[in-house]
């Protein structure tokens, strides 16, 4: 825990009200804080959501005018980002349990296993499975599966050859001219059934998991990016990729070569045609194609056009 007073020593912000007194437990995003979280806003895309936050207390920019949902007390600082990493690094950060290794599990010689694995699973040749890692019963792990520290992987789910779950997410701040990498501490939980293909990567989010559902299948060199929510039975095709914060409902394809920009809404059941580069967020049982990617019957009158 750290307190108000103890959070503006660290980050040499100035507090709204200054007489405000409390402690908070962890960080969080303004979407999942609760009263016994710190969030940060930085920018004004974020001010909707930062009005209805339940955190205790939010980071804001020294200019932010307004106030922030339940908040008790604001902390303007110089750079909000900068702020509540150096506040996840002592709040945020995990102990690990000791491995623990069912014993009909069966470990290559040549992996490298310190987390758990549950009971028949099989974690194949120069896997690594790090403290902090968790495999669930009847799982499969291919030849050079590499897991990272806080990564939850359900039972029965299949992780072919190359497969990275819980990279570091692709993020970079600006501190004194430097741009220092982002460090995430949410982690991945991956549901149960699963199937991801070889060379796919799933990276770990900021302050909470990025999670992908049951029965998802991923096919060869798919990207879910950190911070991502992937509901149950989706379908994701070679090459496709999600950008960060993106919400995937259940039921959803993209086909092959598929891209959606950060912090969109795919609906249930829609479907994503091949090479469509999606910037909007798209409503359920709705398929479209082309970039920008519109209804596919739009697409199609327009590709229909063009070749008169």
């Amino acid at each position: 825990m750290l307190t108000f007073a103890q959070i503006a020593e660290l980050t040499n912000a100035l507090l709204e009200p200054g007489t405000a007194q409390g402690m908070v437990q962890k960080c969080a995003t303004l979407a999942f804080a609760t009263q016994s979280d710190i969030s940060f806003c930085v920018e004004q895309a974020a001010y909707g959501a930062a009005r209805k936050t339940k955190a205790a207390m939010v980071f804001v920019p020294k200019n932010f005018s307004g106030w922030v949902g339940e908040a008790q007390v604001l902390a303007r600082v110089e750079n909000p980002y900068k702020a509540i990493i150096d506040c996840a690094k002592i709040l945020n950060k995990k102990e690990f349990s000791p491995s623990k290794i069912h014993p009909t599990a069966q470990i290559s010689p040549n992996a490298q296993v310190l987390g758990s694995v549950g009971a028949n699973s099989i974690v194949g040749a120069f896997c690594s499975v790090p403290m902090g890692a968790s495999i669930g019963d009847n799982c499969v792990l291919e030849s050079n599966v590499s897991l990272y520290p806080n990564v939850e992987i359900g039972n029965g789910t299949i992780l072919h050859s190359g497969v990275v779950i819980g990279s570091r997410g692709f993020g970079f701040y600006k501190s004194n001219n430097e741009q220092p990498a982002v460090p995430h501490f949410g982690g991945v939980v991956i549901g149960e059934n699963c199937e991801i293909g070889p060379n796919s990567v799933i990276a770990a989010g900021f302050l909470e998991a990025t999670k992908l559902g049951n029965f998802c299948k991923l096919d060869s060199f798919v990207q879910i990016a950190h911070n991502c929510i992937v509901g149950n039975n989706a379908t994701f095709c070679s090459q496709s990729g999600l950008a960060g914060s993106v919400t995937v409902e259940d039921n959803v394809t993209l086909a092959g070569g598929a891209q959606v920009a950060g912090h969109l809404t795919l609906g249930q059941g829609c479907i994503i045609a091949a090479k469509a580069g999606v910037t909007k967020s798209i409503k359920a049982k709705t398929t479209v194609a082309g970039f920008p990617a519109i209804p596919i019957e739009q697409w199609r009158k327009k590709v229909q056009c063009s070749l008169r």
